[in-house]
Protein backbone atom coordinates (compact mmCIF):
# COMPACT_ATOMS: atom_id res chain seq x y z
CA UNK A 1 0.00 0.00 0.00
CA UNK A 2 1.54 3.70 -0.90
CA UNK A 3 -0.44 5.31 2.31
CA UNK A 4 1.56 3.52 4.59
CA UNK A 5 4.12 5.64 7.46
CA UNK A 6 6.29 3.54 7.91
CA UNK A 7 9.36 2.99 4.94
CA UNK A 8 8.63 0.02 2.36
CA UNK A 9 9.78 -2.91 2.31
CA UNK A 10 8.39 -4.78 -0.63
CA UNK A 11 8.64 -3.91 -4.86
CA UNK A 12 4.86 -3.42 -5.13
CA UNK A 13 4.56 -0.60 -2.37
CA UNK A 14 7.38 1.45 -3.62
CA UNK A 15 5.99 4.05 -6.46
CA UNK A 16 7.70 4.65 -9.53
CA UNK A 17 11.45 4.20 -8.09
CA UNK A 18 12.38 0.98 -10.58
CA UNK A 19 15.20 2.87 -12.19
CA UNK A 20 16.58 3.49 -8.89
CA UNK A 21 15.93 0.27 -7.49
CA UNK A 22 17.64 -1.52 -10.20
CA UNK A 23 20.26 0.91 -10.17
CA UNK A 24 20.85 0.12 -6.55
CA UNK A 25 20.57 -3.80 -7.68
CA UNK A 26 22.83 -4.16 -10.15
CA UNK A 27 25.37 -2.48 -7.86
CA UNK A 28 25.37 -4.55 -5.30
CA UNK A 29 24.95 -7.78 -7.13
CA UNK A 30 27.64 -6.97 -9.84
CA UNK A 31 30.42 -5.74 -7.68
CA UNK A 32 31.52 -3.21 -9.92
CA UNK A 33 31.67 -0.76 -7.36
CA UNK A 34 32.76 -1.30 -3.66
CA UNK A 35 30.74 1.50 -2.65
CA UNK A 36 27.69 3.02 -3.70
CA UNK A 37 26.09 6.33 -2.84
CA UNK A 38 22.38 7.11 -2.27
CA UNK A 39 21.75 11.25 -2.02
CA UNK A 40 18.36 12.55 -1.91
CA UNK A 41 17.08 15.40 0.08
CA UNK A 42 14.81 14.56 2.87
CA UNK A 43 11.55 12.22 3.04
CA UNK A 44 12.43 10.90 -0.94
CA UNK A 45 12.25 7.69 0.16
CA UNK A 46 15.99 6.33 0.45
CA UNK A 47 15.27 4.20 3.46
CA UNK A 48 12.92 2.49 1.49
CA UNK A 49 14.93 2.33 -1.56
CA UNK A 50 17.58 0.33 0.71
CA UNK A 51 14.80 -1.68 2.67
CA UNK A 52 13.59 -3.21 -1.08
CA UNK A 53 16.68 -3.82 -2.71
CA UNK A 54 17.49 -6.06 0.81
CA UNK A 55 14.62 -7.92 0.89
CA UNK A 56 16.05 -9.32 -2.45
CA UNK A 57 19.46 -9.19 -2.20
CA UNK A 58 20.99 -10.12 2.05
CA UNK A 59 21.87 -6.85 3.27
CA UNK A 60 22.39 -5.06 6.81
CA UNK A 61 20.88 -1.39 6.68
CA UNK A 62 22.34 0.53 9.83
CA UNK A 63 20.66 3.87 11.21
CA UNK A 64 23.26 6.51 12.17
CA UNK A 65 20.89 9.47 12.67
CA UNK A 66 21.60 10.79 15.54
CA UNK A 67 25.00 8.94 16.51
CA UNK A 68 27.19 12.07 16.54
CA UNK A 69 30.38 11.24 18.35
CA UNK A 70 28.89 8.37 20.32
CA UNK A 71 31.09 5.28 19.74
CA UNK A 72 28.76 3.60 22.28
CA UNK A 73 25.28 4.41 20.20
CA UNK A 74 27.51 3.74 16.94
CA UNK A 75 28.31 0.13 18.02
CA UNK A 76 24.79 -0.87 19.56
CA UNK A 77 23.48 0.30 16.22
CA UNK A 78 25.65 -2.16 14.59
CA UNK A 79 24.46 -5.15 16.84
CA UNK A 80 20.64 -3.88 16.28
CA UNK A 81 20.96 -3.91 12.65
CA UNK A 82 22.75 -7.65 12.47
CA UNK A 83 19.53 -8.75 14.39
CA UNK A 84 17.18 -7.64 12.31
CA UNK A 85 19.32 -9.61 9.97
CA UNK A 86 19.31 -12.41 11.69
CA UNK A 87 15.58 -12.13 11.77
CA UNK A 88 14.62 -11.66 8.69
CA UNK A 89 17.29 -14.03 6.94
CA UNK A 90 16.97 -17.21 9.11
CA UNK A 91 18.43 -19.71 6.33
CA UNK A 92 21.52 -17.53 5.57
CA UNK A 93 21.91 -16.65 9.10
CA UNK A 94 22.65 -20.07 10.21
CA UNK A 95 25.63 -19.94 8.22
CA UNK A 96 26.81 -16.29 8.97
CA UNK A 97 26.74 -16.89 12.50
CA UNK A 98 29.39 -19.10 12.28
CA UNK A 99 31.73 -16.94 10.96
CA UNK A 100 30.59 -13.76 13.83
CA UNK A 101 31.61 -16.77 16.15
CA UNK A 102 35.33 -15.71 14.61
CA UNK A 103 35.03 -11.81 15.12
CA UNK A 104 36.99 -10.20 17.90
CA UNK A 105 34.60 -8.40 20.73
CA UNK A 106 31.91 -9.54 19.15
CA UNK A 107 30.27 -11.57 21.74
CA UNK A 108 27.23 -14.24 19.98
CA UNK A 109 24.71 -15.97 22.61
CA UNK A 110 21.10 -17.22 22.10
CA UNK A 111 19.85 -13.79 22.19
CA UNK A 112 21.27 -12.35 19.36
CA UNK A 113 25.28 -10.48 18.65
CA UNK A 114 26.05 -7.93 20.73
CA UNK A 115 29.24 -5.72 19.72
CA UNK A 116 31.56 -4.28 22.55
CA UNK A 117 33.14 -0.75 22.36
CA UNK A 118 35.07 -0.95 25.52
CA UNK A 119 38.90 -2.40 25.71
CA UNK A 120 38.26 -4.90 23.79
CA UNK A 121 36.44 -3.15 20.72
CA UNK A 122 35.10 -5.11 18.28
CA UNK A 123 37.19 -5.35 14.90
CA UNK A 124 34.59 -3.38 12.49
CA UNK A 125 36.95 -4.51 9.31
CA UNK A 126 36.74 -8.28 10.79
CA UNK A 127 33.18 -7.92 11.15
CA UNK A 128 32.29 -6.22 7.28
CA UNK A 129 34.68 -8.81 6.04
CA UNK A 130 32.74 -12.10 7.51
CA UNK A 131 29.82 -10.82 6.28
CA UNK A 132 31.17 -10.01 2.80
CA UNK A 133 32.43 -13.49 3.04
CA UNK A 134 28.50 -14.63 2.73
CA UNK A 135 27.45 -12.15 0.15
CA UNK A 136 26.15 -9.95 2.87
CA UNK A 137 26.15 -5.87 1.39
CA UNK A 138 26.12 -3.43 4.54
CA UNK A 139 24.32 -0.10 3.93
CA UNK A 140 25.12 3.07 6.86
CA UNK A 141 21.45 5.44 6.07
CA UNK A 142 22.43 9.28 6.71
CA UNK A 143 25.73 8.51 7.11
CA UNK A 144 26.92 12.36 7.44
CA UNK A 145 25.60 11.78 11.10
CA UNK A 146 28.95 10.93 11.74
CA UNK A 147 30.92 13.80 14.21
CA UNK A 148 34.00 14.40 15.54
CA UNK A 149 36.78 11.59 15.75
CA UNK A 150 34.66 8.86 15.43
CA UNK A 151 33.36 10.25 11.67
CA UNK A 152 37.36 10.51 10.91
CA UNK A 153 38.07 6.82 12.47
CA UNK A 154 34.89 5.04 10.27
CA UNK A 155 35.85 6.60 7.60
CA UNK A 156 39.44 5.17 7.94
CA UNK A 157 37.70 1.76 8.58
CA UNK A 158 35.89 2.16 5.09
CA UNK A 159 38.48 3.42 3.68
CA UNK A 160 40.85 0.36 4.30
CA UNK A 161 37.64 -2.18 3.43
CA UNK A 162 37.47 -0.27 -0.01
CA UNK A 163 40.52 -1.24 -0.58
CA UNK A 164 41.32 -4.45 0.79
CA UNK A 165 37.67 -6.74 1.48
CA UNK A 166 34.97 -7.24 -1.06
CA UNK A 167 32.14 -6.46 0.73
CA UNK A 168 29.59 -3.77 -0.74
CA UNK A 169 28.78 -0.56 1.37
CA UNK A 170 26.54 1.62 0.27
CA UNK A 171 26.24 5.14 2.39
CA UNK A 172 22.87 7.45 2.27
CA UNK A 173 22.36 11.14 2.78
CA UNK A 174 20.22 13.59 3.01
CA UNK A 175 22.37 16.12 3.70
CA UNK A 176 24.34 16.03 0.45
CA UNK A 177 27.21 18.39 0.96
CA UNK A 178 27.93 16.74 4.34
CA UNK A 179 28.38 13.22 2.74
CA UNK A 180 30.36 14.34 -0.16
CA UNK A 181 32.39 15.79 2.47
CA UNK A 182 32.24 12.43 4.86
CA UNK A 183 33.49 10.70 1.55
CA UNK A 184 36.16 13.43 0.30
CA UNK A 185 34.95 14.58 -2.88
CA UNK A 186 37.10 17.39 -2.82
CA UNK A 187 39.34 17.06 0.39
CA UNK A 188 42.96 15.15 -0.17
CA UNK A 189 42.98 14.79 3.60
CA UNK A 190 39.78 12.78 4.09
CA UNK A 191 40.29 9.05 4.50
CA UNK A 192 37.82 8.36 1.39
CA UNK A 193 39.19 10.71 -0.85
CA UNK A 194 40.10 8.91 -4.49
CA UNK A 195 37.84 6.31 -4.00
CA UNK A 196 35.11 6.02 -7.18
CA UNK A 197 31.94 5.73 -5.53
CA UNK A 198 28.80 5.43 -8.10
CA UNK A 199 25.84 7.66 -6.93
CA UNK A 200 22.34 7.06 -7.17
CA UNK A 201 20.17 10.29 -6.74
CA UNK A 202 16.43 10.40 -5.97
CA UNK A 203 14.59 13.55 -6.98
CA UNK A 204 11.01 14.52 -6.10
CA UNK A 205 8.29 13.79 -7.80
CA UNK A 206 7.23 15.98 -10.74
CA UNK A 207 3.35 17.22 -11.11
CA UNK A 208 2.35 14.64 -12.67
CA UNK A 209 3.48 11.83 -10.93
CA UNK A 210 2.48 13.25 -7.41
CA UNK A 211 -1.17 13.42 -9.08
CA UNK A 212 -1.11 9.30 -10.29
CA UNK A 213 0.92 8.35 -6.77
CA UNK A 214 -2.06 10.26 -5.42
CA UNK A 215 -4.78 8.52 -7.49
CA UNK A 216 -3.10 5.37 -7.14
CA UNK A 217 -3.16 5.46 -3.73
CA UNK A 218 -6.45 6.29 -2.92
CA UNK A 219 -7.57 3.86 -4.81
CA UNK A 220 -6.26 1.27 -3.14
CA UNK A 221 -7.71 2.76 -0.45
CA UNK A 222 -11.33 2.42 -2.50
CA UNK A 223 -11.18 6.29 -2.18
CA UNK A 224 -12.70 8.81 -5.08
CA UNK A 225 -10.94 11.75 -4.28
CA UNK A 226 -12.26 15.49 -5.96
CA UNK A 227 -9.48 16.65 -8.70
CA UNK A 228 -9.51 20.02 -7.27
CA UNK A 229 -7.98 18.52 -3.75
CA UNK A 230 -5.26 16.57 -5.59
CA UNK A 231 -4.30 19.07 -7.70
CA UNK A 232 -3.99 21.56 -4.59
CA UNK A 233 -2.24 18.78 -2.17
CA UNK A 234 0.23 18.52 -5.22
CA UNK A 235 0.91 22.45 -5.39
CA UNK A 236 1.58 22.50 -1.99
CA UNK A 237 3.30 19.30 -1.08
CA UNK A 238 5.70 20.07 -4.50
CA UNK A 239 6.66 16.38 -4.66
CA UNK A 240 7.65 15.03 -1.69
CA UNK A 241 6.56 11.72 -1.28
CA UNK A 242 6.86 12.20 2.51
CA UNK A 243 4.41 14.70 2.94
CA UNK A 244 1.85 13.16 -0.15
CA UNK A 245 2.00 9.60 2.07
CA UNK A 246 1.10 11.92 5.37
CA UNK A 247 -1.69 13.81 3.32
CA UNK A 248 -2.93 10.48 1.97
CA UNK A 249 -3.19 8.29 5.52
CA UNK A 250 -5.06 12.08 7.05
CA UNK A 251 -7.30 11.47 4.16
CA UNK A 252 -8.07 7.57 4.77
CA UNK A 253 -8.87 8.74 8.69
CA UNK A 254 -10.61 12.09 8.47
CA UNK A 255 -11.68 12.28 4.56
CA UNK A 256 -10.25 14.29 1.61
CA UNK A 257 -10.74 17.73 1.81
CA UNK A 258 -8.55 20.91 0.78
CA UNK A 259 -8.42 21.72 4.65
CA UNK A 260 -6.66 18.42 5.48
CA UNK A 261 -3.83 19.57 3.10
CA UNK A 262 -3.86 23.09 5.91
CA UNK A 263 -3.33 20.51 8.36
CA UNK A 264 -1.14 18.41 6.84
CA UNK A 265 1.19 21.64 6.29
CA UNK A 266 0.88 22.94 9.58
CA UNK A 267 2.05 19.74 11.43
CA UNK A 268 4.90 19.18 8.70
CA UNK A 269 6.13 22.33 9.20
CA UNK A 270 6.05 22.10 13.08
CA UNK A 271 8.49 19.19 12.51
CA UNK A 272 10.69 20.39 9.97
CA UNK A 273 11.20 23.86 12.10
CA UNK A 274 12.42 21.61 14.96
CA UNK A 275 15.02 20.14 12.48
CA UNK A 276 15.81 23.31 11.17
CA UNK A 277 16.67 24.56 14.58
CA UNK A 278 19.12 21.38 15.62
CA UNK A 279 20.85 22.87 12.53
CA UNK A 280 20.93 26.26 13.24
CA UNK A 281 22.03 25.62 16.88
CA UNK A 282 25.45 23.35 15.09
CA UNK A 283 26.01 26.14 13.44
CA UNK A 284 26.91 28.72 16.04
CA UNK A 285 27.92 31.75 16.20
CA UNK A 286 26.15 32.31 13.01
CA UNK A 287 22.83 30.81 13.17
CA UNK A 288 21.44 34.17 12.58
CA UNK A 289 22.52 35.01 9.76
CA UNK A 290 22.01 31.72 8.35
CA UNK A 291 18.49 31.62 9.04
CA UNK A 292 17.84 35.16 7.77
CA UNK A 293 19.35 33.83 4.44
CA UNK A 294 16.78 31.10 4.56
CA UNK A 295 14.43 33.22 5.71
CA UNK A 296 14.81 35.81 2.59
CA UNK A 297 15.08 32.71 0.03
CA UNK A 298 11.71 31.40 1.36
CA UNK A 299 10.06 34.91 0.61
CA UNK A 300 11.15 34.68 -3.20
CA UNK A 301 14.64 36.93 -2.55
CA UNK A 302 16.13 33.97 -4.88
CA UNK A 303 19.55 35.38 -6.38
CA UNK A 304 22.75 36.29 -4.63
CA UNK A 305 22.10 40.41 -4.60
CA UNK A 306 18.53 40.40 -3.56
CA UNK A 307 19.60 37.90 -0.42
CA UNK A 308 23.19 40.47 0.40
CA UNK A 309 20.05 43.63 -0.05
CA UNK A 310 17.54 41.68 2.14
CA UNK A 311 20.05 41.18 4.64
CA UNK A 312 21.94 44.95 4.69
CA UNK A 313 18.34 46.29 4.97
CA UNK A 314 17.67 44.57 8.27
CA UNK A 315 21.29 44.88 9.84
CA UNK A 316 21.67 48.16 8.36
CA UNK A 317 25.08 47.91 7.60
CA UNK A 318 27.16 46.08 4.82
CA UNK A 319 28.12 42.55 4.41
CA UNK A 320 30.70 41.15 3.18
CA UNK A 321 31.06 38.70 0.36
CA UNK A 322 32.84 36.06 2.20
CA UNK A 323 30.33 36.25 5.36
CA UNK A 324 26.88 35.56 2.92
CA UNK A 325 28.76 32.78 0.63
CA UNK A 326 29.61 30.58 4.16
CA UNK A 327 25.80 31.46 5.00
CA UNK A 328 24.33 30.07 1.43
CA UNK A 329 27.14 27.16 1.39
CA UNK A 330 25.96 25.77 4.96
CA UNK A 331 22.22 25.96 3.72
CA UNK A 332 23.34 23.99 0.53
CA UNK A 333 25.86 21.39 1.80
CA UNK A 334 23.05 20.51 4.37
CA UNK A 335 20.65 20.26 1.54
CA UNK A 336 18.02 22.67 3.11
CA UNK A 337 18.57 25.12 -0.12
CA UNK A 338 19.23 23.92 -3.45
CA UNK A 339 21.46 26.09 -5.94
CA UNK A 340 19.98 26.03 -9.69
CA UNK A 341 22.14 27.27 -12.43
CA UNK A 342 20.85 28.40 -15.52
CA UNK A 343 23.59 29.70 -17.97
CA UNK A 344 25.08 32.36 -16.13
CA UNK A 345 22.38 32.72 -13.75
CA UNK A 346 22.41 31.04 -10.51
CA UNK A 347 18.96 30.52 -8.18
CA UNK A 348 18.29 29.95 -4.72
CA UNK A 349 15.48 27.81 -3.65
CA UNK A 350 14.37 26.07 -0.52
CA UNK A 351 14.03 22.70 -0.97
CA UNK A 352 11.38 21.46 1.12
CA UNK A 353 7.63 23.45 0.34
CA UNK A 354 6.67 22.70 4.12
CA UNK A 355 9.83 24.38 5.13
CA UNK A 356 9.79 27.12 3.42
CA UNK A 357 6.32 27.32 4.84
CA UNK A 358 7.39 27.30 8.18
CA UNK A 359 10.23 30.14 7.53
CA UNK A 360 7.19 32.57 6.26
CA UNK A 361 5.68 31.83 9.61
CA UNK A 362 2.82 29.33 9.15
CA UNK A 363 -0.53 29.62 9.10
CA UNK A 364 -1.60 33.55 9.50
CA UNK A 365 1.76 34.81 9.26
CA UNK A 366 2.42 33.17 12.94
CA UNK A 367 5.33 31.24 13.63
CA UNK A 368 5.05 27.20 13.91
CA UNK A 369 8.35 27.81 16.00
CA UNK A 370 10.00 30.61 18.77
CA UNK A 371 12.89 30.69 16.57
CA UNK A 372 10.18 31.64 13.56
Amino acid sequence: MYFDLKPKARREDLYDRERELEDLMRALVSGKYPLTVVTGIRRLGKTSLLLVAFSEVPGVLVDLRGVGQSRATLYRRLSSAINRFAEERAGLWERVVQGLRRVSGVQVSEFGVSLSWGERRADLVELLSRLAEYGVAVAFDEAQSLRGTLKREFAEILAYVYDHVDVKVVLTGSEVGVLYDFIGVEDPEAPLYGRDFHEIRLSRFDHERSLDFLRKGFEQEGLEVDDEVLEYACRKLNGIVGWLVTFGVRCVERGARKEVVDEVLEEASRLVAAEFEKFLESHKPAESRILACAKAIADGENTWSRIKRRLEDAERGEIADPVLHRALRALVKASYVERIVEGRNVYYKIADPVLAHALRGGKGGKPPHHRY
